[in-house]
């Protein structure tokens, strides 16, 4: 098992933790856990929009990518070389990440167009 492996199955694992925790554990009170942006943490009402909203979207995304990492390894490398799952697997880390960050950056457009762009 190589280790971009076992990264994208801890990455995959951890958005979808962190998507459960906006969605369950944010609250206005601690806000400790949750989507801290200067948008976000602007009143309750913002608040509890962009973590059920983010949390939704790293839960399923993580849970997604979770399964494709799987996936990948069950039914592309075997089939392929090592180099070229490394490759793969490369490829699903960068994916990961990237679905991490634009998932923040719709959020919190979300909220600057709830709010009327301030």
């Amino acid at each position: 098992m190589s280790i971009v492996l076992i990264v994208n199955i801890i990455m995959s694992l951890a958005i979808a933790l962190g998507g459960l925790c906006m969605k369950k554990y944010a609250s206005w009170d601690d806000r400790s856990i949750g989507f801290r942006t200067k948008a976000a943490m602007s009143d309750q009402k913002s608040w509890s929009f962009a973590n059920q909203k983010c949390g939704t979207l790293w839960l399923s995304s993580g849970i997604f990518f979770f399964l494709l990492t799987i996936a990948a390894v069950v039914f592309i490398q075997t089939s392929i070389s090592d180099r070229m799952s490394g490759w793969v697997q490369i490829a699903l880390l960068i994916l990961q990440i990237a679905a991490a960050a634009i998932s923040v950056v719709v959020v919190e457009k979300q909220l600057l167009s709830r709010s009327g762009g301030e």
